[in-house]
């Protein structure tokens, strides 16, 4: 009788166990997948960009951006992002040669790579342009202004932390690095820098993944090889990206 009593008791208690674990594990998936969606729903703009008025001229003669918005009108996703890195190389040099030329600055640079310089003396009217147009065929998506967005959603003082890395090295500066890289999928499962060839090419994206400001020619890193940035881990370090931003504020740009 005592046998059977606690053959029951013992049947019972695992039922009860079961159900607790089935509700937990259940509350958990509900959970994940509750912030998920309250991930997807922060990063979202919800604002229709697709009606945005953008103007294709340059702030520099004989350049404009009809290519770059054939490109993303046409959801050619990395073709776009190499034309914009092209273009940011191109009339940042030709902004620089301005100045030099007028005697407003001595600037030196670098013809074969989209570094600090080009980006820091690119016209603001050129960054809003290749901005908007990101804005407006992505729907809010992708963007430089998403980009800083998702930084100053990390902190306040994100951005400023993040351009230390100019000067600096710190724990706290690549912490916040890697942080603002997973937010916007620049890295693997295995939280390692992704290489430009893995990037998610698609409007499937996570919420600001494009444009990765990086852009170099082909077999002008490496001398001894005839490479591209396809190989190469995309922007290491986010120095470029971080400089664009901090050019979009000094530029008065935003959402």
């Amino acid at each position: 009788m005592w046998i059977l009593i606690l053959i029951v008791l013992a049947v019972v208690v695992y039922f009860v166990m079961s159900q607790a674990s089935s509700t937990n594990q259940s509350s958990k998936a509900s959970s994940k997948t509750q912030a998920s969606k309250a991930l997807s729903q922060n990063y979202s703009n919800q604002v229709d960009y697709s009606n945005l008025e953008v103007s294709l001229e340059s702030d520099l003669p004989g350049q404009d951006y009809t290519h770059l918005r054939d490109l993303l009108a046409e959801g050619k996703w990395k073709e776009a992002d190499q034309e914009t890195g092209r273009m940011m190389l191109l009339v940042g040099i030709m902004a620089i040669q301005r100045k030099n030329r007028d005697r407003e600055y001595d600037i030196g640079y670098r013809e074969d790579r989209l570094l600090i310089g080009p980006i820091q003396f690119l016209p603001c009217k050129d960054l809003c342009t290749i901005d908007r147009l990101w804005l407006k065929y992505s729907k809010g998506r992708f963007g430089f202004s998403v980009q800083k967005r998702i930084v100053s959603e990390i902190g306040d003082d994100a951005l400023s932390i993040l351009l230390s890395i100019l000067e600096t090295h710190n724990n706290k500066t690549f912490e916040m690095c890697e942080t603002f890289e997973r937010r916007i999928g620049w890295k693997t499962p295995n939280d390692n820098r992704k290489i430009y060839k893995d990037l998610t090419f698609s409007i499937e994206a996570p919420y600001g993944h494009l444009p990765t400001a990086t852009y170099y020619r082909k077999g002008t890193i490496h001398s001894q090889k005839d490479v591209s940035f396809e190989t190469e881990e995309v922007d290491g370090g986010c120095i470029n990206l971080v400089v664009t931003l901090n050019r979009l504020l000094s530029c008065g740009i935003a959402l």
